[in-house]
């Protein structure tokens, strides 16, 4: 529980000043769709393809998924989000996930065993 509680805090750092600087999201929108990707990222890509597949995966994982997640939230919201935009959020993300994939290696070593 305490992993999801870092990776919300983590993403929601980076993710929602970026959509409030690239996009016409409301604070309110733009944290709604912060948590709603994390908790899918965490589930999908820090859970299931990280495990599975490895690091480099999980990070390309998180970045698709965050591209195509917020472009479908963007477009649905009419925010007005670039596509140059959705890829520097994106590959923003990615970078973020690595970090934050480099601090469950230091909270869980299964994965290096």
């Amino acid at each position: 529980m305490s992993k999801l509680l870092v990776k919300l805090a983590i993403s929601a750092l980076f993710t929602v000043p970026l959509l409030l600087y690239f996009s016409n999201a409301t604070l309110f929108q733009a944290l709604m769709a912060s948590v709603s990707l994390s908790i899918l990222a965490f589930f999908l890509g820090d859970q299931w393809i990280l495990d599975e597949f490895g690091n480099g995966a999980a990070i390309l994982a998180d970045g698709l998924l965050a591209a195509l997640f917020l472009g479908a939230v963007g477009t649905a919201y009419h925010w007005g989000l670039s596509w140059p935009s959705l890829a520097f959020v994106a590959v923003v993300t990615a970078a973020v996930e690595f970090g934050y994939h480099l601090l469950l290696r230091r909270w869980d070593v299964r994965w290096y065993s």
